[in-house]
């Protein structure tokens, strides 16, 4: 039997085949549902809907997303599901209004180090520090004091902010960081080549230098660890509602088998 890799399964989907799709659905619903729940919170009362609507998004247009996608491994893969969906959870959820702009958060990280500016990052994106820890192999305690300087430079440059400044303005503060993106950012195999440890220590000295000025790959990066989490933990789709999804997005239900009678009567 021939191995399936995300490769063989991207090609499937792309041609529409049922195969390729039911493990698309299996693996990934979870994971768009977490990414929903998370950044979309305003969605959770019709979660399961707007899965549908993310696979939906990738079905249409005979595959279109599929047929358009570029990749080189699971996790650059993952970085591109993780844009079609905040593409559809953007498109229906409203954007909450912001306390902070990214011009005053860069007042409130200047002189941070970059791994600093990492945790900080994630703390804005709505995770705590038990959850950030595992995501940039980092201490716990050393998150914790992060956030503590953080909070008290918020409340140096906007004294008037609530408590929850940084998580409200979060959307915000994402989607401008995404549009300082230049032509000297990091790809995705820089990402994987720093987590992975493959890479120099001159390599890494210039990435996380690039870094510490770029708000898009600051964005990028802590992206690309916090995917790394989410499908580490993700439990696959049940089969009943991984047919209840293929279903609603239209994909062609499985052939059933003729039983023993009917095969001897066709050959007759």
């Amino acid at each position: 039997m021939a191995v399936r890799t995300i490769f063989s399964m991207a090609e499937e989907c792309a041609r529409a085949e049922r195969s390729g799709w039911h493990d698309f659905v299996r693996d990934y619903a979870p994971v768009a549902r977490t990414l929903l729940i998370h950044y979309f919170p305003s969605l959770s009362p019709d979660i399961e809907q707007h899965v549908i609507g993310v696979f939906a998004r990738a079905y249409a247009n005979g595959c279109e997303w599929f047929r358009q996608l570029r990749f080189q491994n699971e996790r650059e893969f993952a970085m591109s599901f993780r844009e079609l969906v905040f593409a559809y959870g953007r498109s229906v959820a409203r954007l909450p209004k912001p306390e902070i702009s990214l011009d005053q958060f860069s007042e409130v990280v200047k002189d941070l180090p970059v791994v600093e500016r990492q945790l900080l990052w994630l703390f804005v994106k709505g995770y705590n520090a038990q959850q950030i820890a595992p995501m940039m192999m980092n201490a716990e305690a050393t998150a914790n004091a992060v956030k503590e300087i953080a909070d008290n430079r918020l409340a140096e440059v906007l004294p008037e902010a609530s408590s929850a400044a940084f998580t409200v303005s979060a959307r915000a503060l994402m989607e401008s960081a995404e549009q300082t993106k230049g032509e000297q950012c990091l790809a995705l195999r820089t990402y994987n080549n720093l987590v992975n440890g493959q890479i120099t220590w001159r390599e890494r000295e210039l990435a996380e230098q690039h870094m510490s000025d770029c708000f898009y790959c600051l964005d990028r990066y802590t992206g690309y660890q916090e995917m790394i989490r989410i499908n580490k933990d993700r439990e696959p789709l049940g089969e009943a509602d991984v047919e209840r999804v293929l279903r609603a997005v239209g994909v062609e239900p499985a052939e059933k088998k003729k039983g023993l009678f009917a095969r001897l009567l066709a050959k007759s």
